[in-house]
């Protein structure tokens, strides 16, 4: 995607796929004017901003973990797990197909390449979990100058409850980096960070676009 830094803000400069941001505030004094043409979902990660004027709706609160660069308790993969790192762009196929399956259920579909298609970026780090060869869990590190974000940690239904998400994790958090980590999990998966060594340090509004208006037909945001 087309993207610029501006006004505070990170922005995409084209309509980003349904599950993709079209803006991050960068700094807790980010004007909402300069929302005002933006197509699609906002997170404002201060939660300083009011986007209600501009049809928006404040759509949930995501927690924020942290976890310094520190060693891991002990813990050895469960022995049956393989862990990939994808270098392939093939490879990217299959994490897209296993990850749809963790978060959809264990039969859901895509089409390949339209949520996560293959991308030449040295920073972001795909990891699939198989057993028996069978993909049945995912992770992705993404890897800045000072942080690890950590991304789309899932394992298939049918494989839930042996482990796997946590494995998957610690191999995600990149420790040889010497870098801390973060991400924003789910509900469920609360318990299995803080374990890691993960702490809650904040929240980031979602906004998402509000009802269609007539009122304005040029401004909607759906």
């Amino acid at each position: 995607m087309p993207w610029e830094r501006r006004d505070g803000l990170w922005l995409t400069l084209a309509p980003a796929p349904v599950i993709y941001l079209a803006a991050i505030t960068l700094h807790p004094d980010a004007a909402s004017a300069a929302l005002r043409d933006v197509r699609g979902a906002v997170v404002d990660a201060w939660c300083t901003l009011d986007l209600q004027p501009l049809g928006y709706e404040a759509h949930h609160l995501e927690p924020w973990f942290f976890r310094p660069p520190e060693p891991l308790p002990r813990e050895d993969d469960p022995d049956e797990l393989e862990i990939e790192r994808i270098v392939e762009p093939a490879g990217a196929i299959e994490f897209e197909a296993v990850s749809a399956r963790g978060f959809g259920g264990e039969d859901a579909t895509v089409s390949p390449g339209s949520i996560h298609p293959p991308i030449s970026d040295p920073r972001m780090t795909l990891w699939i979990g198989r057993v028996d060869g069978v993909a049945v869990g995912a992770a992705m590190s993404y890897r800045t100058d000072e942080v690890v974000g950590i991304f789309g940690v899932t394992t298939t239904a049918s494989a839930r409850g042996r482990g796997y998400g946590s494995a998957l994790t610690r191999r995600a958090l990149l420790l040889d980096t010497g870098l801390p980590a973060v991400l924003g999990p789910s509900p469920e998966a609360e318990r299995m960070y803080l374990r890691l060594g993960f702490r809650h340090v904040g929240e980031a509004r979602h906004w998402r676009p509000g009802p269609v208006t007539r009122m304005d037909p040029k401004r909607v945001r759906t």
